[in-house]
């Protein structure tokens, strides 16, 4: 959870000042197209009430660096790599680099990585936010800094987003387990609370509701909060055989198959696995792993052309979300006999 913050925001010197958070901003870094007044008005209250600009403000005046900014939850993680690489492909033909980090999933350190990035004074910003719910990039908003979000949009902000069909790719995916004759699915999972693991969520759930089934799902707030033991318990638990597992993303996945290895399952077999995230080896394992598959590059690659778009656009134009389909790779581990 965000740490609250232990002075006065920019935020609360804009409301006090009776003044928008831009023109806040403006004063703050010494615009000369703000009215002497109004910027005097603006500095008597940053003074009274103890604001102290951080390195996010003071960072937002300067010329243009040729840079971009990246910041992604989990670098190591094959979904991210793949949106990198897209990201970086598109900045280079702009004649841009790309200032890469990760918040490793935690706001707070989000909100220091962002400072970072305005230090180096990048022109634009892709971020797949930590949480989605709250936003650490107000400032570059109301400095005009194009920001684009991929992966998860950011809640009640009005900027671009580029996203995937997560809710029906599960619908469809729960349902092909369903055609198997499969009545005992379970659904496992980390961040539910995020847009994508709720998305996800919300397409088994109605899913199994429809075929007036009993949803049972293992959610944890972490993806290190995963317990083997709890999977093996789930795994024996009853009335009746657990037929199939749904993992909603790719570490979750990679977990739970070193579980079922460890218990002696076959896949496929024993018990069918659909995983939601593709990686390099799943065609290839015994059995090869059934997936939905997410256009991770396509994702990052339009997440940089829109920023791209807006940073060399004279005028504005509405936001912008784009949604882009995932595809259904059906092998063997869902329990078909042969790849499709």
């Amino acid at each position: 959870m965000l740490k609250k913050t232990n002075g006065p925001t920019l935020v609360d010197v804009a409301r006090e000042a009776g003044v928008s958070l831009k023109t806040a901003s403006r004063a703050l870094n010494d615009d000369p197209g703000i009215a002497p007044a109004t910027a005097k008005k603006v500095r008597t209250v940053m003074s009274r009430l103890g604001y102290r600009p951080n390195e996010l403000a003071r960072g937002l005046k300067g010329r243009k660096s040729a840079a971009i900014g990246m910041v992604v939850p989990n670098l190591a993680d094959p979904f991210s790599a793949s949106a990198v690489q897209a990201v970086q492909e598109v900045a280079r033909k702009n004649g841009h680099v790309v200032v890469l980090t990760s918040s490793g999933g935690d706001e707070v350190l989000e909100r220091e990585e962002l400072e970072t990035l305005v230090r180096r004074q990048v022109d634009g910003l892709i971020i797949a936010p930590a949480d989605g719910r709250t936003s650490t990039v107000d400032s570059f908003i109301s400095a005009n800094i194009p920001v684009v979000s991929f992966d998860r949009p950011i809640s009640n902000l009005n900027i671009d987003s580029i996203t995937v069909t997560n809710r029906d790719s599960v619908r469809e995916a729960t349902e092909h387990l369903l055609s198997h004759g499969y009545r005992r699915i379970l659904a496992i999972g980390a961040r539910p609370h995020l847009y994508t693991g709720s998305e996800r969520v919300a397409g088994y759930v109605s899913t199994m509701k429809r075929a007036h089934l009993k949803k049972e799902t293992y959610l944890v707030e972490n993806e290190n909060d995963l317990d083997p033991a709890t999977i093996e318990s789930l795994l024996k638990k009853g009335p009746g055989k657990l037929d199939a597992i749904l993992t909603l993303n790719g570490i979750t996945t990679m977990l739970v198959l070193r579980v079922l290895r460890q218990l002696g399952k076959r896949v496929g077999s024993d018990i069918a696995l659909i995983s939601f995230d593709d990686f390099e080896l799943a065609e290839i394992l015994t059995p090869s792993l059934t997936v939905v598959r997410q256009p991770a590059a396509e994702l990052g690659r339009r997440a940089a052309e829109l920023l791209f778009t807006r940073m060399q656009s004279k005028k504005p134009f509405p936001r912008q979300e784009i949604v882009l389909s995932t595809t259904f790779h059906i092998r063997e581990s869902c329990g078909c006999t042969q790849n499709i």
